[in-house]
């Protein structure tokens, strides 16, 4: 060999040594590559993982917020239920007391109804022996209005001098200044008349005239044409005094002046309340008749 050859031949020997030093180099740098973007995808995989567990956790969280509200609502629901069965339990028992009540009013009525026969029985005993009589023939009311003679149940007896003696002498006995209130609405002077009666309540409150005063007070309303006032005046006929003998004509003209103000409805209820408790009597027929008008 000469040296021309081995020269030649060191030269491709560097150069080969040079060009693989430069190949290292870059498979190193692109493993240093690599190796970041493997560790960024870790990283990426990891934070991933942890978004996912905290969706799962709030999905969780969000499921069981539901489970409660849906049980909660199952709660009501079931307490509803147990509320309206309850409700329906007590009405049930008030309707059977109703209808235990209403089956003992009506035991009381026919009570009532015996008693009122005997103290009317007993009222013309008394009437007797005090002198004053009733009309003849027991008067009724007429289809068109009430009688006056016969619901108060008196005849006013002519004037005596006893009767026209000086107010001022001494105080009037409770039988003349029905006496007298009941002639001034039998004169139409209809405001002394009513404020007789209501002396007659005020200073005698227990009288045997008391609530024949009452119901005179509601005449004297109703020929005035004051329907509204009339009506409470014959209701307390009715409350007050339900063993007296103007309860039922109290509701015989109770019924007429609900006809007065326009009240068809309860003018009927009133009417056909008096049929049902009194079916016998002539105040009875009269309500009949009304209804008819009424329908």
């Amino acid at each position: 060999m000469n040296a021309a050859t081995l020269m030649i031949g060191l030269c491709v020997w560097g150069f080969s040594g040079c060009a693989l030093q430069s190949d290292v180099r870059i498979l190193e740098s692109r493993i240093i590559s690599l190796e970041k973007r493997n560790l960024e995808l870790q990283q990426r995989t990891v934070a991933t993982e942890q978004e996912s567990a905290t969706l799962r956790s709030q999905m969780e969280n969000y499921g069981k917020a539901l489970d409660q509200k849906n049980q909660s609502i199952r709660n009501q629901s079931a307490g509803l239920h147990v509320t309206a069965d309850k409700i329906r339990s007590e009405l049930q028992a008030l309707t059977g007391r109703i209808e235990e009540t209403n089956f003992r009013l009506k035991q009381n009525v026919r009570a009532v109804e015996a008693q009122v026969r005997q103290s009317r029985i007993r009222l013309d005993r008394v009437e007797q022996q005090l002198g004053i009589e009733p009309l003849a023939g027991g008067a009724e009311p007429s289809a068109s209005g009430y009688s006056q003679d016969s619901s108060s149940g008196y005849h006013t007896p002519p004037e005596s001098p006893a009767a026209k003696k000086a107010e001022t002498a001494r105080p009037l006995s409770e039988d003349e200044l029905y006496i007298e209130s009941k002639r001034a609405f039998d004169r139409k002077t209809y405001r002394a008349a009513r404020e007789g009666f209501e002396q007659l309540l005020k200073q005698y409150p227990r009288s045997r005239h008391a609530d024949n005063a009452q119901f005179w007070i509601g005449e004297v309303y109703y020929q005035e044409k004051q329907y509204e006032k009339a009506i409470l005046a014959y209701q307390s006929v009715i409350e007050k005094y339900p063993r007296g003998n103007k309860v039922r004509a109290s509701l015989l003209k109770q019924g007429f002046s609900f006809g007065g103000i326009g009240d068809r409805a309860n003018a009927r209820l009133i009417l056909q309340e008096l049929i049902d408790k009194y079916p016998n009597s002539n105040e009875a027929d009269i309500a009949r008749q009304k209804l008819k008008a009424l329908r």
